[in-house]
């Protein structure tokens, strides 16, 4: 593939992958920390799209900047996870396989028919990975959410059975704040 397809289509991949990223989330500003941690982070994760990056650092500054600060955003959302292992493994394999596909993507610029189909056979392994883990997110979540709900109702069986005694210290407390109140 040639340095200018190689260009369009890393800015191409680089492009969707912004427009992924919610309006309604700013993004952090631009730093050479947060680009050092985003591309640390990247290393770490998913190494092949390293060149991606580097093309679109030539190619066109102000969108590699765009994607380095979403990168450290995500990264640092992830680190937020970590209270809850089993989602912020989800997470991290959605954000893997995504930006592989999009690595995928951009080499389906290639001239050559035999690789196109390795590609595509790639991509929809990976699509398939991709709707796996959003099952498995979702039923993670119906989990939590059934086990909240489950606490609530027990709180709530538990204020409907002492609901006198409730009322009556709410009344005092209330009192009390008064008293206190008092000059």
């Amino acid at each position: 593939m040639s340095h200018a397809a190689r260009t369009v289509a890393a800015t191409a991949v680089l492009f969707l992958i912004s427009a992924a990223t919610s309006a309604a989330d700013p993004l952090p500003r631009y730093t050479e920390e947060r680009e050092a941690a985003a591309l640390h982070f990247v290393r770490k994760q998913c190494p092949e799209l390293l060149p991606l990056l580097e093309e679109l650092k030539k190619a066109n500054r102000l969108a590699y900047e765009s994607q380095i600060r979403e990168t450290f955003q995500i990264s640092e959302l992830l680190a937020d996870l970590q209270d809850d292992p089993k989602r912020y493994d989800l997470e991290l394999k959605v954000w893997k396989a995504e930006n592989k596909a999009l690595v995928l993507v951009a080499k389906l610029a290639t001239p050559k028919d035999e690789d196109r189909k390795s590609i595509e056979e790639q991509l929809q392994l990976l699509a398939k990975e991709l709707v796996e883990l959003e099952v498995q997110s979702l039923e993670h979540r119906v989990g939590l959410l059934q086990s909240e709900l489950s606490s609530a109702k027990d709180e709530l069986a538990k204020f409907r059975d002492n609901y006198d005694r409730s009322v009556k210290d709410r009344f005092e407390a209330l009192l009390e704040k008064a008293r206190r109140k008092k000059p």
